[in-house]
Order: structure tokens, then sequence, then C-alpha cells
């Protein structure tokens, strides 16, 4: 598409940046109240971890979540972040959007963290949207979900954590007839454009409204993005957006917190059986290969059938057992062993190179462990129940509650 612009445009905000994040409300404590509630917390999970003894059942869910922070909104902030500037370079270069701030190192910083995303994820690290909105638009700076949760939290197949996202979302109160251009150019396919940031002229910031005014973008650190969202109708931007318009916002407010969220992770039979089995094989896929195809592995099945176990639980309980194996040293700490293979379990993946030597393992050390994992799912399934002591009683009830 061949853009026809006089010169490029500016639109200006008077209202101030705001930022959208999805959480829970909640106040803010003093910094000792608080301080006690983590020692609290720490103290809560140790004991927690020493109940369980090394039991785990990989299918319980647990609630997670990875939380982006709000640099980029006060690296904008700093620069005076008021406008946005639009254009192209010619004669047919791709067109190019502007942040303005009075000040210039600012607004160069905001920009050089958005490219420190983009050096790790790839150009679609950032997202940026622009709704309209009466006379002027919205124009929303954030991250992509799912990049932002694989710099946080790795690249893997087992943690599906809750996400936080923070949106910096700038109010522009005139809307200059040229963005339409842009939005149609957004429509294609293919719809590359710059991302650069600029100084805005005092002369300018006092007029208020937009701008035909020509100037020449900072180069420094310009990024190259895949495309840009540009909504003409608020209807048509879709669920996950972040342009939120500031009537939106006042009525969210309005409402009170959401009750609904962080949503209640599903424990029923199926979802916990269709967790533990994806958990495991994304983890210990060896160790799964060589329990279900050798001689060794066939003993220890047949064990578990003869204590009427099912033969998931005996899998399970291998690779629990086996998870020890991946610590960097045994402490001579029950808590911080246990802490570790807590924290192993959730970033260990075994190479198809890995030797499993199923022979170390004993039959009492299966049926211990069994016993572990079975107590382990008991008490989370029965918070006020008593746990038997002998471990047929425990496959018993947990076949009762259809967990078997």
């Amino acid at each position: 598409m061949h853009f026809n612009w006089p010169s490029t445009i500016l639109d200006l905000g008077a209202k101030p940046n705001f930022m959208q994040k999805f959480s829970m409300a909640a106040k803010k404590k003093k910094k000792k109240s608080a301080n006690s509630t983590k020692a609290s917390d720490r103290d809560a999970v140790k004991e927690e971890l020493l109940r369980d003894a090394g039991g785990l059942d990989w299918g319980w869910p647990t609630l997670e979540m990875v939380i982006g922070n709000n640099e980029l909104t006060r690296r904008l902030k700093s620069g005076g972040f008021s406008g946005c500037g639009y254009g192209f370079i010619p004669p047919d270069g791709p067109p190019f959007i502007s942040l303005f701030g009075e000040n210039l190192r600012g607004m160069k910083s905001a920009l050089a963290l958005m490219k420190e995303w983009t050096s790790m994820s790839g150009p679609n690290a950032i997202r940026i949207e622009i709704a309209y909105d009466g006379p002027g638009y919205v124009l929303a700076i954030s991250q992509q979900i799912d990049l932002l949760r694989w710099r946080l939290s790795g690249i893997d197949t087992v943690r599906q954590p809750l996400m936080i996202a923070i949106s910096h979302i700038k109010r522009m109160d005139s809307r200059h007839p040229n963005l339409d251009l842009l939005a149609e150019y957004a429509q294609q396919p293919v719809a590359p454009l710059w991302l650069v940031v600029n100084e805005m002229p005092s002369s300018i910031a006092r007029g208020g409204g937009s701008h035909s005014y020509a100037f020449t973008p900072q180069w420094d650190n310009a990024i190259l993005l895949p495309g840009i969202d540009i909504y003409r109708n608020l209807g048509d931007r879709p669920a996950d957006t972040m342009a939120r318009t500031e009537a939106e916002f006042k009525a969210r407010e309005k409402a009170g917190p959401d009750t609904s969220w962080p949503p209640k992770p599903e424990q029923d039979p199926a979802s916990v059986a269709a967790r533990r089995e994806r958990r495991l094989a994304a983890s210990m896929p060896k160790t799964l290969h060589v329990l279900r195809n050798s001689d060794r592995g066939a003993t220890l099945l047949a064990h578990g059938e003869a204590i009427e176990c099912a033969s998931w639980q005996v899998e399970q309980a291998i690779c629990n057992i086996r998870s020890g194996d991946f610590l960097a040293y045994q402490p001579s700490s029950v808590g911080k062993r246990l802490s570790m293979i807590d924290e192993v379990r959730n970033r260990m993946l075994e190479p198809a190179s890995m030797k499993v030597d199923l022979a170390s393992i004993t039959v009492d050390q299966l049926t211990t462990q069994i016993a572990y994992d079975a107590a382990y799912l008991l008490r989370r399934l029965e918070p006020d129940g008593k746990i038997a002591e002998p471990i047929g009683d425990r496959i018993r009830r947990l076949q009762e509650l259809g967990y078997g």
C-alpha cells in the first residue's frame, strides 16, 4: 500500500498515562506485616513438605502466577510520554509509529527496555494496540503473554502458571484522519512498521490536538514490529485486548474486584489423571519408557498389582523416587533435601541418553513411596480426614473417592 501523506502526524493526549493490570485487588500492608506474612508463608511451606515426606501427586493442581513488572510504565513516565506520531519513510518504505515525550533520554530508556524484550523473544514480544474512542483513541503497549511467560518461567510443557500482565495505556484526545490510512495498512497480511521515540517540541505540547508536523525520527534502537492492531470500532477488539477505555476502567472499578479470578483449578478425577499423565510424560519420559519395557520394570509393576495399586501409582512412585537423583548434592538436612526435590520436580527434563537403573529401587522403597503419594492426595481431597496407616487402606480410600 502506498502512502500519500503530506507530512507526518502527531496526536497529543492531555490526560495522564494509566496502567492496566489483570490481578486480584489487595490492600497494601505495612512493611512489618508483609515481612511477617512472608515468614509465616515460608514456615507453612516447610511444614507441608515435611508432612508430605517426599510424596507428590503430579496431577494435583497448584496455583502459580507469573507477573510482569511496571518498569515500562516507570520509564515512559520518566520520559514524559504525552503524544503519538506516525508517518512513513519515503518513497515507499514501511510506516513508523513514534512515542513522544518531553524527556528524550527517558523515552530512549523505555525504547531500550522494549528492545531487550525483542532481543530475547523476537520482534513480536511487543504488542501495540490502538482503539478509536470518541474523537481520540487509546494506545496500549504491552508484552505478548506467551513470550512473557517463557521469559519469566522458562519454555516447558509442565508448568502452566496464571499470567498477570501489565499494559501501559495512553489516551489521545484527538485523532488525525490519516490514522485511518495506518489502520488500512495494518489490515494487510504482512504489515511491518517501525517503533521509535522522539522528543516532544514544547511549542506543540502547549497547543494540544493533532498536528501535521515534519520531524526526523530517532533511529537509535528502532524496532521493526511485525504489525500493529488498530480497532476502528470498540466491538472489533478481541477478548484478550489490553486497549481499554477510561470509561471501561471506571465501570470495572465501580463493579469491584472480579471474584471469579483467579480461576479455581479443576480437581475432578479425570482432570487430575490427565494432568498427571501429561506432566510425567513431559518430565520423565526415559524413566517411563524403561519401566514399561524392561524385566525389572515388569517386576515393579507386578508388585504394585499385588498390593492392589493401579499402574499409574507405580509409575508415579518410581518417578518420585528417581527425582532425588537430579539433586546437585545431597544435603544433610531432611527439610533442605525435600525442598530441593520439590524444586527439581518443577524443572527437570530427562534426556533420552540418560541411564535409568531400576535395579537400585527396592520393592520396600516402592511401597513406602506409594504410601507417601497416596497420603499427599488424600490430604488435599479430605483436609480434615485422618490418613490411615496401612497402605491398603489409603489405596482403597482413593478408589472410593474415584481417584484410584
